[in-house]
């Protein structure tokens, strides 16, 4: 990864970590993520849940993990969060995992 991808997915963890998302379903975990990932200037096209096995999941509230593809600004590289899905006291919480980016 470049520095200037570097600095820009550090920006978007502590994004993430400054305030983490800490909701009641799974379909506001990815509406948090996307939020946050927006803040700092991404563009969220995909959003994916996916179970222990990193398949897509049945249903998203039996996912283990959220993965998000997103574009910054105009440039044509996809970027991709991963995130777990921990279920803490009846609620979901992200914890960030890696984030990674494709150029093209």
């Amino acid at each position: 990864m470049s520095l200037d991808v570097s600095i820009l997915h550090g920006k978007a963890k502590e994004e993430f970590d400054k305030n983490p998302c800490l909701v009641d379903s799974p379909g506001e975990i990815a509406e948090c993520a996307k939020s946050k990932l927006s803040a700092v200037g991404f563009q969220v096209y995909d959003v994916m849940f996916l179970d222990a096995n990193v398949d897509p999941a049945e249903s998203p509230d039996k996912a283990r993990f959220l993965r998000l593809e997103a574009r910054y600004s105009d440039s044509p590289d996809k970027h991709i969060f991963t995130f777990a899905i921990l279920k803490p006291g009846g609620k979901y919480k992200l914890l960030w995992l890696q984030s990674a980016v494709a150029t093209k």
